[in-house]
């Protein structure tokens, strides 16, 4: 599944429409993952490369990763792949949207007999685009994924740059 989110991500985005915009960002929040009966609160940070199919459709893959957390002898940390639509209303200044797509989290506790867990399932949320330019918007979003086994959330606040 990994590989698939990889590929897609790589083959899909340089070959969008010759109108698509591409785009990457990065963002940082508060975050959580739990899995296993084990939760993990920390923050963390998100990238992503995106492709603007039209004004109100664009297709994101995402890379999320939750801060490594020690407690006791044991060592905590999560990361969230996905693949997702972004339907959004285009304004000026301020574009609000809607997420959903398909998710991995991958969750991986060290210590004495304690399993790693990849969990699959889907990724969903709300958010919104601050324009500062034509290639550059401020971003704020909260986002939740609903994998096999796992949960995950987060709200982070961070910047993307168009080309």
């Amino acid at each position: 599944m990994r590989t698939l989110f990889l590929i897609l991500a790589v083959a899909f985005v340089p070959f969008l429409p010759a109108q698509a915009q591409n785009y990457v960002g990065i963002s940082g929040g508060l975050m959580t993952y739990e899995a296993g009966g084990t939760e993990l609160d920390s923050q963390g940070f998100t990238i992503l490369a995106g492709g603007q199919i039209d004004p109100m459709i664009a297709v994101e893959f995402s890379y999320t990763s939750h801060s490594s957390v020690e407690v006791g002898d044991n060592d905590y940390k999560a990361n969230v792949m996905a693949l997702s639509g972004v339907l959004r209303s285009p304004g000026e200044g301020f574009e609000p949207f809607v997420r959903l797509g398909i998710a991995r989290g991958d969750s991986d506790i060290s210590g004495e007999g304690i399993d790693d867990g990849n969990e699959d399932g889907f990724i969903y949320g709300i958010g919104a685009d601050f324009s500062l330019n034509y290639n550059s918007s401020l971003r704020l979003e909260y986002v939740e994924s609903d994998l096999d086994g796992a949960e995950s959330d987060r709200l982070s606040f961070g910047t993307i740059y168009r080309f």
